[in-house]
This record gives structure tokens, C-alpha cells and sequence, in this order.
């Protein structure tokens, strides 16, 4: 359980889950690699997860663990349209005045602006274009002096077996290359990785 406030110097990753999911299903890429963060038990790291329709819970989190604005230490990452969410709880954190230190946007999907507010210090995009589900291939940052595009990587799935056993018939045949981010452990290594360089707390052998 979190505790808010958090306590000084602490850091809460917030992670928002795509489509209609639960914020608390296993199966789901947002909520796995969040269990895994959790598993490392690093000091003064928090993270919770988030439905991406439910940002009202993210920003009541938010602003409970951070009363001082100023003393705001959040890492923010998201995928499909937890992306597309992720970078809209960006924007309102800019109107309080928190600071992003790190977004990272997986695969994200549907309409609505991909651009990234100045108030996020660093950010990393990692997509794919798989028909017919396909990821924003780019983000627009508002002030490249202000915000740091780590990287903006695409995911080839083209003759890579998946283990999608766990994913329902129709989301496997329909949603192909969305799903395949999803399931695919390098992915969520890729994700970690990027999630625990924005964390001091990490030894550099860990990220």
C-alpha cells in the first residue's frame, strides 16, 4: 500500500492500463511489469497502476502523494490507450506544476494529442505497425529544451513467434502486432529497463 504523502525524496511510478481493462489484471503488459517493479522491492519506489478511462483516480493518487507540487517525484508510462492516457495525466500535472521525470509510451493507440507538455524532463516512445491496431510512430515535443526524447523505437514482429495462449481467439487474430507487445518478454524487459533509469534508488547493475 502506498502511503500518502509519500515521504520525502520517494518516488510513485504510475502505470495506466490499456483499453477496458482492470487496473489489477495480471495478464494485462501494464499491470505485469508493474508486479515485477513491485518484486524488486527497491527503496523508495511506490507503483500503482490505473485505468486509462479512470484518470480521475490517478490525478486524486497524485496529488495525495504529493501535497507540494514542487516536491513531485513521478515516473508515468502507459500502453494502447493507457499511452494516449499517459501523456493527458502529463498535461494536468504541467497545471499543477509537477514535474515528469520520466513517460514512457508503449504502443499507444487512438485518437488524441501526442503532444508531450514541457513539464516531462525525459520520454521514450516504443511502437509497432502491425495492421490493424497500430502505434503512434512518434511523439511531438512541445520544448525540446525542456523535455528529452530518449528514443523512439519500433517492434518488428514479422516471423517472431509469441506465446499468446493466454490472449482471447479474436484479440490473436484481429489485433495482431498490439497484441504481440503485449506477450513479448523483450518488450516487457525493454519497459523495466527504461522505467528504473529514471529511478536513483536503482544500482546500475539492476537497470
Amino acid at each position: 500500500m502506498t502511503p500518502l504523502p509519500l515521504p520525502a525524496s520517494d518516488t510513485l511510478v504510475v502505470g495506466v492500463v490499456g483499453g477496458w481493462e482492470r487496473w489489477d489484471n495480471p495478464v494485462r503488459i501494464t499491470r505485469r511489469v508493474a508486479l515485477q517493479l513491485r518484486d524488486r522491492n527497491i527503496p523508495g519506489v511506490w507503483v500503482e497502476t490505473v485505468e486509462n478511462h479512470k484518470l480521475d483516480l490517478a490525478e486524486e493518487l497524485v496529488s495525495k502523494a504529493f501535497p507540494e507540487p514542487s516536491q513531485a517525484r513521478i515516473v508515468i508510462y502507459g500502453q494502447s490507450l493507457g499511452g494516449r492516457a499517459a501523456v493527458e495525466l502529463c498535461r494536468t500535472l504541467q497545471s499543477w506544476g509537477m514535474t515528469v521525470q520520466r513517460l514512457v509510451v508503449v504502443d499507444a493507440w487512438g485518437d488524441g494529442s501526442r503532444s508531450v507538455p514541457p513539464n516531462v524532463a525525459e520520454v521514450a516512445n516504443i511502437y509497432q505497425r502491425e495492421f490493424p491496431v497500430r502505434g503512434w510512430d512518434h511523439l511531438d515535443i512541445e520544448d525540446p529544451a525542456r523535455t528529452r526524447l530518449l528514443e523512439n523505437t519500433r517492434y518488428d514482429f514479422s516471423g517472431k513467434q509469441i506465446d499468446l495462449s493466454e490472449e482471447f481467439f479474436l484479440n490473436r487474430t484481429f489485433m495482431a502486432g498490439h497484441i504481440k507487445m503485449e506477450y513479448d518478454p523483450e518488450v516487457w524487459a525493454h519497459i523495466l529497463r527504461l522505467i528504473c533509469g529514471a529511478l536513483p534508488a536503482v544500482p546500475a547493475a539492476s537497470r
